[in-house]
């Protein structure tokens, strides 16, 4: 037999520690699966999901009584065994508790029996449970059985003997008559086995009639449920009845909730209509309070002057037209009002006073303008004169302007379509101030510069080299022109910002007030950029806006319309005094460009930009002139090539250098791009049209380029690169006139060898004697009309190099290149001889050359 969970102490030791307090003991204990399934039956969902419970069997004496328990016990949280769990739906199937095995629920059996028979002096009736199995388990499993004791004992358990529980089970259990009733069964079973057909028979019969008595047994209870049916039926009336009382009780509470609710909802609409109408009064009167125009207000919108003294009521007036304005409108009104006829009547009445006021202070705005720049216009003591340079001073006007500057928000607030006129009036007047100022201040300037003239053509034919080394110093001009922007620049972009910000544009501030446009601090104290940032802190929230800009670059177009032909005069005019000077002045663009950021200034840096692309113009026209100088005298330097021009291009190089401060070298590379090209391109055509001397020429005037430009190239890199292609076309120029110069006094040698070669590649070297015109006595009549008199023939090569030649420094390295090439060449010829004329013998290379060192 398998362990049994009744042997376990710790488990019966768990079920006395649940029931303590009870004076009761534990017989036995036992674990079983809980479920709520009908036998034999399964239910969904897993609700029939076995859960651990324990069986404990107890006893509790008092006296002669003894009163025996079956408890059933659960584990909680922990582990720990508590007490049986109740049944609190009767709309569920009762729990179920199930043995875990045949062994454990004969045991339960057993020991159920026992204390029955110990307690009641009887056995009680026991039905479904087939005795003779029973009485089989126990006599198979005799030695594990354990009795659980006597009531008066306890729980100790003590092991019966075969004879004993023979006796419990088959004396106590069945009675004398069973007894001999089942041994005659049991022998008719032995009897039958070996008859299987008449023993299923049998065993049918035996159902029947076991079944015919369970109908008998059940007919013998008719009365009992009977009886119990009547009680159901008078129980089924009785809830009937309450039922029907029930439904006029639910009846009778429904009308009565209805008529509580009418009641609440009656209440509530009542509060909330007295709610509303208080809040409908107070706004009532809210509207009615902002329909009212007040007296003091009325007198500035309608009439009145725009002083300064009367200022601040006329922005007060033009606050409370705008807020009175913005209080009818929707969302700020309530939409049920918006439609009201006091409310359109208001608002009409309201647009006519805008109206009014607006056309009144535009007019007055416009005229205000005007006026202040004609006084100051009609001024000469705010202008340049004869002998004084005078900085434009703008201070006094922008604080005059900036009076004004809330009237013009308020205006913006009440009507944006007014300020399209105030800023072009503002434009127009300013343009005619700044205008004035930068011419008069330009004609002084020029005026009051002192510099010599430099020739504006460097590379003239008949200009000496010395002209241009011995130039006068122009540095005032460049020094003008940098104190033309200074002046103006800062002041442009000054006046750029103020006008962006005091005409109400919606963008950043350029430069924070009190600074300067290029980073550079002024020596005028009085340069005073009031700003606006400071009119209205409410308006520091103004973002860029891509329209905005758009429509503010325009109008600062207007304002500076014709400013620049005054930059141009200055430009030209530094031009006609020294064109070079083209390069300082571009720098000087090019560092206020960089300083300038593209926002309200963005039309001083198309100024900027038109300045700079004027002095490339300019500078332009110059190289040009100068490239062009070179293109008519080309028919004068078919002789000597550019060689005059070679050292007044290295001079101009070397000034062009000395006015690069700093700048990008785009303009001055350029250059000489230009130049060096035209005079390269000029060689190449010389060439062309005169081969007999085209080597001659071409490498001295690369050679006087090269010894011209040397120092230059070393720091300048667009030279370094020109300088690279010149050394490049002399090295070849060189060999084509050194090799011109060899095969002409040494024909018939140098065509000798070429014949050989040419064999050679046909035919093996041993039978190229033996060809016409190859012999051996070929060779020595060749050898005798060429190598006879050798030293003359060295000497007509020389004298033949040193013919039309130009430029004597350049006869030793060319002698030197002739006559290593002429070795070259020489050796060759010996290398051919010794291999196919083996026998003949020719003056060897070393004789050559101790010749040729001698001469």
């Amino acid at each position: 037999m398998a362990k049994s969970s009744a042997d376990d102490q710790e488990l019966r030791r768990a079920c006395e520690a649940a029931i303590e307090g009870t004076k009761q003991s534990v017989v036995m204990s036992i674990r079983v699966a809980k479920s709520r399934g009908i036998w034999g039956k399964t239910h969904k969902l897993g609700r029939d999901m076995a859960k651990p419970r324990v069986l404990a069997l107890s006893v509790k004496s008092k006296g002669q009584k003894t009163k025996a328990f079956l408890r059933v016990l659960k584990y909680s949280t922990g582990g720990v065994l508590e007490g049986f769990d109740n049944l609190r739906s009767q709309s569920v199937a009762p729990p179920q508790w199930t043995m875990r095995n045949i062994d454990d629920r004969n045991r339960l059996l057993l020991c159920i029996l026992n204390i029955c028979k110990d307690a009641l002096g009887h056995l009680p009736k026991v039905v479904g449970i087939d005795v003779v199995e029973m009485a089989l388990w126990a006599k198979e499993n005799t030695p594990a059985v354990t009795n659980q004791g006597n009531m008066q004992e306890g729980p100790a358990a003590s092991t019966v003997t075969e004879r004993d529980l023979k006796v419990t089970v088959e004396k106590e259990l069945v009675s004398q008559a069973e007894e001999e009733d089942m041994e005659a069964l049991l022998g008719t079973y032995v009897m039958g086995i070996g008859e299987a057909e008449a023993f299923s028979e049998r065993l049918k019969r035996e159902l029947l009639a076991l079944e015919a008595a369970n109908v008998h047994a059940i007919l013998e209870s008719e009365p009992l449920i009977d009886e119990v049916l009547q009680g159901l039926d008078a129980a089924t009336n009785c809830v009937d009845d309450m039922d029907e009382w029930l439904g006029i009780f639910n009846v009778k509470l429904r009308h009565m909730r209805e008529d509580i609710e009418s009641i609440e909802t009656r209440n509530n609409k009542l509060e909330m209509q007295s709610v509303n109408n208080r809040a409908l009064i107070e706004e009532l009167d809210k509207l009615l309070l902002g329909l009212r125009v007040p007296s003091e207000y009325a007198a500035c919108l309608t009439g009145g002057l725009f002083d300064e003294a009367r200022m601040l009521q006329n922005v007060e007036a033009c606050e409370w037209l705008a807020g009175a304005l913005r209080s009818l409108e929707v969302p700020n009104l309530d939409p049920i009002y918006a439609n009201m006829r006091a409310v359109k009547e208001k608002r009409a009445e309201l647009e006519k006073l805008k109206s009014t006021f607006v056309r009144r202070a535009s007019e007055f705005l416009r005229n205000y303008f005007s006026s202040l720049v004609e006084f100051m216009i009609s001024d000469k003591s705010y202008f340049s004169q004869r002998g004084q340079l005078k900085r434009p001073d703008h201070a006094d006007l922008r604080y005059k302007c900036r009076t004004y500057a809330r009237l013009l928000q308020h205006l913006k607030s009440l009507d944006k379509n007014c300020l399209g006129p105030l800023r072009k009036a503002y434009c127009d007047s300013l343009n005619l101030l700044l205008r004035r100022e930068a011419r008069e201040f330009a004609n002084e300037l020029r005026a009051s510069t002192k510099a010599s003239r430099n020739p504006t053509v460097w590379l003239e034919a008949s200009a000496g080299s010395g002209q241009n080394v011995n130039a006068a110093d122009t540095s005032t001009v460049s020094e003008a022109y940098a104190k033309m922007l200074t002046i103006f620049i800062p002041l442009l972009v000054d006046e750029s910002s103020f006008f962006a910000h005091f005409m109400c544009f919606e963008v950043p501030a350029l430069v924070p007030p009190g600074g300067t446009a290029n980073g550079d601090k002024s020596d005028d104290t009085n340069d005073d950029d009031l700003g606006i940032m400071d009119i209205d802190d409410n308006d520091s929230k103004a973002g860029k806006n891509s329209g905005e800009l758009a429509a503010l670059n325009e109008s600062l177009q207007n304002l500076l319309d014709g400013i620049q032909e005054d930059f141009y005069a200055v430009v030209d005019w530094a031009y006609k005094i020294d064109p070079l000077r083209c390069i300082s002045m571009h720098g000087i663009t090019e560092r206020y460009l960089s300083g300038q950021k593209a926002d309200a200034a963005g039309f001083v840096r198309l100024l900027l930009g038109d300045l700079e692309s004027r002095i490339s113009m300019q500078f332009s026209r110059f190289v040009d002139e100068a490239c062009h100088q070179i293109e008519r005298n080309e028919r004068n330097v078919r002789q000597m090539g550019v060689l005059s021009y070679i050292p007044r291009f290295a001079t101009l190089a070397t000034r062009m250098e000395q006015y690069i401060q700093g700048q990008s070298r785009d303009l001055v590379d350029q250059a000489y791009t230009k130049f060096v090209s035209i005079m390269f391109v000029t060689l190449e055509k010389i060439a062309q049209t005169e081969p007999k001397y085209a080597d001659l020429f071409l490498l001295e005037n690369y050679a006087a380029f090269q010894n011209s430009l040397y120092d230059l190239a070393n720091v300048v890199p667009t030279l370094a690169k020109f300088y690279h292609q010149a050394s490049e076309a002399y090295e070849q120029a060189c060999t084509r006139h050194i090799s011109m110069i060899i095969y002409y006094q040494f024909e018939r040698l140098f065509q000798f060898a070429r014949r050989i070669e040419d064999l050679m590649y046909t035919i093996p070297p041993e039978e190229i004697p033996f060809q016409l015109g190859l012999a051996k006595m070929d060779l020595r009549k060749m050898l005798k009309s060429s190598l006879s008199g050798l030293d003359k023939s060295i000497t007509a090569m020389y004298k033949k190099l040193q013919k039309n030649m130009t430029s004597e420094e350049l006869l030793p390295s060319l002698w030197d290149k002739c006559k290593k090439e002429f070795l070259d060449k020489y050796e060759s010829f010996a290398q051919l001889v010794a291999k196919i004329y083996p026998t003949e013998t020719i003056p060897t290379v070393v004789e050559m050359r101790d010749l040729l060192a001698s001469m």
